[in-house]
């Protein structure tokens, strides 16, 4: 099985990979060969579905795969205590990233970084992923991973968080239109155009709506260093609200009370 996997990553997670292959087998063989299959066919999403298992286990979470074999249901089902919700994994590939931020995935890259160059990308894997998270009847969280060392350690931290919370913020100052001079400080604005989970209405009337109430929360999973450096972000009004306590290892981020008359502001807890 194992000839077909790039090798560099049979190194990199051996470990990881062995683990997830002794965890399937207390289900059902079809189970494990449906992951192999995966294995073979795409390297890295199997990769990140099995290190988004040992994360959750981590985190003393008990893991089981969900019943449905069709692909439409999430990937995991998850309890602590009397308390249970979904898992879905996606994984944003090596190649991907390296086209859309020009960085190379294994090194070091030359310059500074703009923090907010994958916001696109990562709105991108939500928007794709919600029709799977809906129609459950406990929170879903989304776990967005990647392989690629270099975008997974400086896009998929805070910043990135917030970003996606948000939108992307920009810059924009007042000015008088008599005089054309500038009044007061530059500030921050945003359009909303890339928050995963509020916008403004079509209205263009200024009130904020939520979308994609499916998903309870996700989390930026860069899996290229140990320790995992894990963020998370919390959907203000999702169908299901998740109990962050239930990861008490990973940080989240909220908006803040006053974000529907316009105030964004993030909290992390």
């Amino acid at each position: 099985m194992e000839s077909d996997i790039p090798s560099d990553l049979i190194g990199m997670y051996a470990k990881v990979i062995a683990e997830h292959r002794v965890w399937f087998q207390q289900f059902d063989k079809g189970r494990l060969k449906k992951w192999e299959d995966l294995l073979k066919n795409n390297s890295e999403a199997a990769i990140c579905e099995a290190a988004t298992r040992k994360l959750l286990s981590d985190n003393t979470i008990e893991v089981k795969p969900c019943n449905n074999y069709s692909g439409k249901s999430p990937d995991y089902i998850c309890t602590k205590g009397d308390k249970q919700f979904y898992v879905e994994v996606t994984c944003v590939s090596i190649n991907k990233l390296t086209n859309k931020c020009g960085m190379p995935p294994d090194r070091p890259a030359d310059g500074g970084h703009y923090p907010f160059l994958l916001t696109d990308v990562l709105l991108g894997e939500i928007c794709n992923k919600t029709p799977q998270c809906s129609d459950l009847n406990s929170p879903c969280i989304l776990c967005v991973g990647t392989l690629h060392y270099n975008a997974g350690s400086d896009y998929f931290g805070k910043l990135a968080a917030m970003a996606l919370l948000t939108g992307t913020p920009q810059f924009a100052t007042n000015w008088n239109p008599e005089t054309g001079d500038v009044v007061g400080d530059p500030h921050q604005i945003t359009n909303l155009r890339d928050s995963a989970f509020i916008r403004f209405t079509k209205k263009a009337d200024g009130i904020i709506e939520y979308a994609r109430t499916p998903i309870s929360a996700v989390l930026l999973c860069p899996f290229v260093c140990l320790p995992v450096e894990v963020v998370g972000m919390l959907h203000p009004n999702p169908n299901h609200p998740f109990d962050r306590a239930l990861l008490p290892k990973i940080e989240f981020c909220r908006l803040v009370e006053g974000y529907q008359n316009g105030l964004l502001t993030v909290e992390w807890i």
